[in-house]
């Protein structure tokens, strides 16, 4: 798989770049700005959240351009 691939929460205003199979940055709605988190998954249950990312497991991920997530990017705190 090619890295990055983007993701977001279908029904919540949050975005995912994810970089590897063990980073990834978040993008969660604060008020009117987004905030920006760096993940670095250390622990299985980390990880597992990536998988499921990548596969979009559950039913709770969407797969969104760059574009989209970059545009969300220039509103952040």
């Amino acid at each position: 798989m090619d890295f990055p691939q983007y993701r977001k929460y279908k029904n919540i205003e949050t975005y995912f770049k994810i970089i590897s199979e063990k980073e990834f940055e978040e993008l969660s709605l604060f008020g009117a700005k987004f905030v920006k988190h760096l993940i670095v998954a250390k622990q299985y249950p980390e990880m597992l959240r990536i998988r499921e990312m990548l596969s979009c497991e559950a039913g709770i991920w969407e797969v969104i351009e760059e574009k989209e997530y970059k545009n969300k990017k220039k509103e952040v705190i």
